[in-house]
């Protein structure tokens, strides 16, 4: 896949304070990537640095192959939407939607069908005489949206754009974004710190700490096979179980915790017995079983969430083990009872310890 958006090297420095430490990425044309993370780990100055809205200290940026590290903004073949469209007041949504063709000189006519097909593609025809203060939330996100994609940028970028919607509404924009990006076949780098949202919308998610890439991949390939703690625990939920390494042998780790032998699928890097390692495992891929069981011990809490049941299982004063599964799968199951739980040898992954 051709590169639209290469980072090579970027590091950047807030006085003493490292917000991105040499990060290396790259965004394939006509791919949606999410940077993923919480509050400070750097996803939003890596999209500026992107933008143009900030300068790296060190490295470089490279957009369809092009260096821009030292182009201001407005010469870089991208377009920024943040987290509140800040639409112009004094403009109606036309006026809004078709101020940046104005501003570089096309003519009227051009300018009114462009503007015709961007509200159209965003499903708001018909409004073009609003004002902006007659526009719900989804709707003024969506005029931003538009006047971000009217001048046709070869990256655009957009930095929790959703986060000030209600959840429905949100619900709602994640899947006509994702419809937009994908009719356009437009290459799209987006901020969140909502791994719901990252996992619905995104070909690729790279999830950062500490100014860091720590991994990337295919939403599926971070969920089921996250290659640390940190990522396991930040991307939806799951059950850790750390213990040392018994054996390995036959293409399976045997590995000791306080609630017994597991074993798992050996990958990756060689491992050594006695080495600390954590088992995680999803709560979805998690059963109640009687024989071949893996863990037992006492229900502390059930929490309905209508089709599906959450279920914590108390295994020691400081584990809780947690199940997922359809409401009649629980069916019977009641505060205070003894369950013994298990799940698919290949629905666990062993992690280094590192402490998260």
């Amino acid at each position: 896949m051709t590169a639209a958006v290469e980072i090579i090297g970027v590091r950047k420095l807030f006085g003493a304070t490292t917000a991105l430490e040499r990060v290396d990425f790259e965004v394939g044309a006509g791919e949606f990537v999410s940077l993923l993370g919480a509050s400070g780990c750097g996803k939003s100055t890596l999209l500026r640095i992107i933008a143009g809205f900030e300068s790296p200290s060190e490295g470089r940026v490279r957009i369809h192959g092009e260096d821009v590290t030292n182009l201001p903004p407005e010469r870089r073949p991208t377009n920024l939407v943040f987290q509140r469209g800040a639409l112009f007041p004094h403009m109606t949504v036309r006026e809004n939607v078709g101020y940046g063709l104005k501003v570089k000189g096309w003519e009227r006519t051009r300018i009114n069908d462009r503007v015709d097909e961007m509200l159209a593609l965003v499903r708001l025809e018909g409004f073009g005489d609003r004002e902006p203060d007659q526009l719900s939330g989804g709707q003024a996100q969506r005029v931003a949206l538009a006047r971000a994609l009217a001048s046709e940028p070869q990256v655009l970028l957009l930095d929790e754009p959703l986060s000030a919607l209600d959840l429905k509404l949100r619900q709602q924009m994640q899947l006509e974004l994702r419809a937009i990006q994908k009719r356009l076949g437009a290459t799209f780098v987006f901020v969140t710190h909502d791994q719901t949202e990252a996992l619905v919308m995104s070909d690729r998610i790279a999830i950062m700490n500490n100014g860091r890439i720590v991994q990337h991949g295919t939403p599926r390939d971070i969920y089921r096979r996250p290659k640390s703690v940190f990522v396991s625990n930040f991307i939806g939920a799951t059950n850790l179980l750390r213990g040392t390494v018994a054996s390995v042998e036959n293409g399976r780790t045997f590995l000791q915790t306080g609630s017994g032998t597991h074993a798992i699928p050996a990958t990756g890097s060689p491992l050594r017995v006695g080495q600390l390692m954590v088992l995680s495992v999803r709560p979805e891929a998690v059963r109640l079983q009687g024989e071949g069981a893996r863990v037992s011990g006492l229900v502390t809490e059930i929490i309905y969430q209508g089709n599906n049941v959450r279920v914590g299982t108390r295994l020691d004063p400081d584990t809780i083990f947690w199940a997922e599964g359809r409401d009649d799968e629980f069916d019977g199951i009641a505060v205070g009872d003894t369950v013994a739980l298990g799940w698919a040898e290949d629905a666990a992954t062993i992690l280094e310890d590192d402490g998260t």
